[in-house]
């Protein structure tokens, strides 16, 4: 069957009158969120936007139940998109490293050293370390200037 959206944890809609069929296969994962794993939907496809989001980003769905199942274009809760990927290996995105670099101190070394201890991004495949790099750069010129604009 299509995307094997027909076993345990997968909600449906069908309505044939109105040739609309969706269906959402749901994902338990190791750190205890629900998340989306597999999507169908055919007929009404406006909910396409928010649902994509959901899934490419791997956001927790839990408190949606069967509202995923709505054709509407906008979100019957709040979806907050975590940001653009930067390293694929472990799913951390700009917004994580962002916000890590800025409890982060000492050189840039130091701070990529703290923020790969921190979410282990750069300590796989490594492809991702020159953007991590840049990152760390683009932190620290821009905490040294703010402390030049406030002195």
């Amino acid at each position: 069957h299509l995307l094997h959206l027909d076993g345990p944890g997968t909600l449906r809609y069908a309505d044939r009158r109105r040739a609309q069929h969706r269906a959402a296969r749901l994902q338990r994962q190791a750190d205890g969120r629900t998340t989306l794993d597999a999507l169908l939907l055919a007929g009404n496809g406006s909910a396409g936007g928010w649902l994509r989001t959901l899934l490419q980003e791997e956001l927790p769905v839990q408190t949606y139940g069967r509202l995923l199942l709505l054709p509407t274009q906008q979100p019957p809760l709040a979806v907050a998109a975590r940001g653009k990927r930067v390293c694929v290996c472990l799913n951390v995105t700009d917004t994580d490293i962002t916000e890590r670099l800025g409890q982060c101190q000492g050189s840039p070394a130091e701070r990529l050293a703290q923020l790969q201890g921190a979410l282990r991004c750069g300590t796989q495949c490594g492809s991702c370390v020159p953007e991590l790099k840049r990152m760390v750069q683009a932190a620290v010129a821009g905490i040294g200037t703010t402390a030049v604009q406030a002195a």
